[in-house]
């Protein structure tokens, strides 16, 4: 779950407060190094440590297409990866699905696997997962497979070794939840996240990393689950008027006979977002195609939001590596929280009801968040049950890398509204399962590890801590990262010692 107490921001005063002084300070955006884009074709820079980023128009009307298209990631990706293909029939007004789905799946362990472990995710919505089939790959019927909870344990005809593969296929019928959020039905959308099975990663030594949900006061504390690479050829048939329903999903649709087909390699999801509701609009940026679904109070903001991502796009894909894909849906959330999926990004309401046609708005400040999540925490993965920081941190110091770079008049008052005005407190590297939920998690996590990475980059400059941002990232790209393999990138480019920093922002 993402910021979803920054609508403490909705707040009008806090919204319109003009930039305060302070002790805090930033480099000027100009100065700002730019690492070299190794995985481009293009040469690079010939002044590299001055880059001139250039802020994308603000027309009213969308862009042209351009004949560019995204640069691929020049980076070995990992082999036998698992494969979904996910056949959905959804009726949109009745809140009823049906689905094939077929998990090939290969044994990248060390050891022969007698059983796999699988987890089902709207298991934990009472009454939303009804499985009517489960067989092999040969097609006969699996017995004596087991359920705890989200956990299915299933056994094997014969042990599948090392470097084979197998495939699981499943058939079920969902019946979603009449709940807000990234699973369920509200009044104005269906979202589907989270909404198949899946096999987690399996580490040796440890074996499959599986996590609780943690859910305090009715509020789900942070995200528990952990997914690795995985390549998804979906299918969507809807059943109602498709003529009046607009589908948002983590990859662009081609449409045959009324079936929507959505291929998309090296993700960790799939996601839709579902609505008879929603207001389009759509630019291109370096060959990115920019879309945003929103709701009819929204629409202007619907535009702006694209603007906004466009620079977030362009500034990271300068700072790590270039959006590999071929477009991001951003789409209105019709609940108060926000959320990154592979592809797509929701973003609240609440957020779009409250821009004011200013930078100083939570939309300027929560765009560039989650858009920096297609690099922390879909190219380089992490355990966001143990180790959140490692994607949350970082997404809220983007934030004021957006700004610095955009809008760098604006800094400290982002400083002063965003974070320091909270009086954080905490260890950064919380888990989702801190005392006192989900404040406690985004004092600590958020808000402290804003900090955390100001004072790492204020103690090693800023050519160290820019180089291994993009080295942490290069190097972690397609995997699970961990704490670390963080430090290990920061100490490749700086011998500073971190020992008083680490105590005072980190437990243990």
């Amino acid at each position: 779950m993402k910021n979803s107490p920054l609508l403490i921001f909705f707040l009008a005063a806090a919204l319109i407060l003009s930039a305060c002084s302070g002790s805090r300070s930033l480099t000027p955006a100009a100065s700002l190094p730019a690492p070299q884009v190794l995985v481009s074709s293009e040469a690079p820079d010939a002044n590299p440590t001055s880059p001139t980023i250039t802020a994308p128009s603000t027309a009213e009307t969308p862009a042209a297409p351009t004949a560019q298209t995204p640069r691929p990631l020049m980076l070995p990706a990992p082999e036998n990866r698992t494969h979904y293909k996910l056949n959905l029939i959804l009726n949109y007004y009745t809140q009823y699905a049906v689905v094939d789905e077929t998990i090939t799946y290969t044994n990248r362990s060390s050891q022969p696997f007698s059983e796999l472990t699988v987890v089902v995710p709207p298991k934990y919505y009472p009454g939303s997962f009804s499985l009517r089939g489960l067989t092999d790959s040969s097609g006969s019927p699996i017995s004596g497979w087991q359920e705890d909870g989200v956990r299915f344990t299933i056994p094997l005809q014969t042990p599948l070794t090392p470097g084979e593969s197998t495939s699981l296929n499943f058939s079920y019928q969902l019946n979603l939840p009449k709940k807000e959020g990234t699973f369920g039905v509200s009044g104005r959308q269906t979202n589907l996240m989270n909404w198949y099975p899946y096999i987690p990663p399996y580490e040796e030594g440890t074996g499959w990393i599986i996590h609780p949900q943690q859910v305090e006061n009715n509020m789900v504390v942070g995200e528990y689950m952990v997914t690795e690479m995985a390549d998804f050829d979906v299918s969507l048939q809807l059943t109602d008027r498709q003529e009046l329903i607009e589908v948002a999903a983590s990859a662009p649709a081609e449409e045959k006979n009324g079936v929507r087909h959505y291929h998309l390699e090296l993700a960790r999801g799939f996601s839709f977002s579902v609505s008879d509701s929603y207001f389009e609009h759509e630019i291109t940026q370096d060959g990115v195609r920019i879309h945003s679904y929103v709701f009819m109070e929204a629409r202007e903001a619907g535009k702006a939001v694209t603007e906004i991502a466009a620079q977030a796009l362009k500034l990271f894909g300068e700072l790590y590596f270039p959006y590999p894909r071929e477009m991001i849906s951003i789409v209105a959330a019709d609940f108060l929280h926000n959320m990154e999926m592979d592809g797509m990004v929701m973003i609240s309401y609440g957020v779009f009801d409250f821009y004011n046609k200013t930078p100083k708005t939570n939309l300027t400040i929560l765009t560039p968040h989650e858009i920096s999540h297609q690099w922390f925490y879909s190219m380089v993965g992490n355990d966001q049950a143990k180790e959140p920081w490692l994607d949350e941190a970082l997404a809220t110091y983007h934030e004021v890398l957006y700004y610095q770079t955009y809008q760098p008049d604006l800094v400290q008052w982002w400083w002063n509204n965003r974070i320091d005005g909270f009086a954080p407190k905490g260890y950064v590297n919380s888990d989702i399962y801190v005392t006192g939920g989900y404040p406690a998690y985004r004092d600590a996590v958020y808000l402290r590890g804003a900090q955390f990475l100001q004072e790492l980059r204020d103690l090693i400059g800023d050519e160290a801590f820019f180089a291994a941002l993009k080295d942490y990232a290069l190097t972690n790209t397609y995997k699970l990262a961990s704490g670390e393999d963080f430090f290990a990138a920061i100490a490749r480019h700086s011998q500073q010692d971190l020992s008083p920093l680490l105590a005072k922002y980190f437990r243990n």
